[in-house]
């Protein structure tokens, strides 16, 4: 059994494709009643094949196979899955987010120069973000097992109050900005399911998301000084 942002999941024919070894650090009891069982097949890693033509193994095609499914099953839940680099920084949950290749990791780094043991660094690929019924209108991200190839993170879990749309600029500047400014920007970031049903509660929880959270793009140069900036403008409001 594992558990990933707090649901609880049951791996089964997990010992067969030797996948259970990629969640060690995400292992919990057993006896729990679990919230979904994670089935993979043989017809799962060949549909796996026909999309990875780097590797065949078959344990490779069985994570990847349940990282799919689990991803298509959280928005049936409350929760799904967002590209982005997720820290905390005095009790508030932060988001990085932009496209593959802009710099929320090397601006991650920054911001980690700059505060040191202050900052958290919970996911630097792939969190998951949660709504519970209890509190809906405080989304929760967590930590999973895909970190990116730098491997930062750990089982966490923080209250997500801001997202950073990080953009290249010669100077360095942050602006706070509204939810119709960013509504491409992050469904470009979100995991899309193919179900129908599962696809409409994404976007009602990107929207429950956009409305909970502070938005700002952060124009910055990868300087040094670009962390400072930020931080001083999302963090204390300067």
């Amino acid at each position: 059994m594992i558990q990933i942002g707090e649901f609880k999941l049951a791996l089964k024919n997990g010992d067969i494709y030797e996948i259970e070894r990629f969640f060690k650090k995400y292992s919990c009891d057993d006896n729990e009643i679990p919230d979904s069982i994670v089935d993979i097949t043989n017809e799962d890693l060949l549909y796996e094949k026909i999309f990875n033509s780097i590797t065949k193994l078959d344990c490779v095609l069985a994570y990847n196979a349940f990282f799919r499914k689990f991803s298509e099953w959280l928005p049936l839940n409350n929760a799904f899955l967002i590209h982005g680099v997720l820290l905390e920084v005095e009790n508030s949950g932060i988001l990085f987010s932009a496209a593959s290749g802009t710099g929320k990791t090397t601006h991650m780094l920054l911001w980690q120069k700059l505060l040191g043991e202050k900052l958290s660094l919970i996911n630097g690929d792939k969190p998951i973000v949660r709504f519970f019924d209890d509190e809906p209108e405080t989304p929760y991200a967590y930590g999973t097992p895909w970190k990116g190839k730098e491997n930062f993170g750990f089982n966490g879990k923080t209250k997500l109050r801001h997202i950073c749309f990080i953009e290249r600029s010669e100077t360095n500047y942050v602006e706070k900005v509204q939810k119709k400014d960013v509504i491409d920007r992050i469904f470009n970031q979100v995991y899309m399911p193919k179900d129908p049903v599962a696809v409409m509660n994404t976007m009602q929880l990107i929207d429950r998301l956009l409305n909970c959270c502070n938005l700002w793009v952060i124009h910055c140069n990868m300087e040094p000084e670009a962390a400072e900036i930020a931080y001083n403008a999302i963090i204390n409001g300067k």
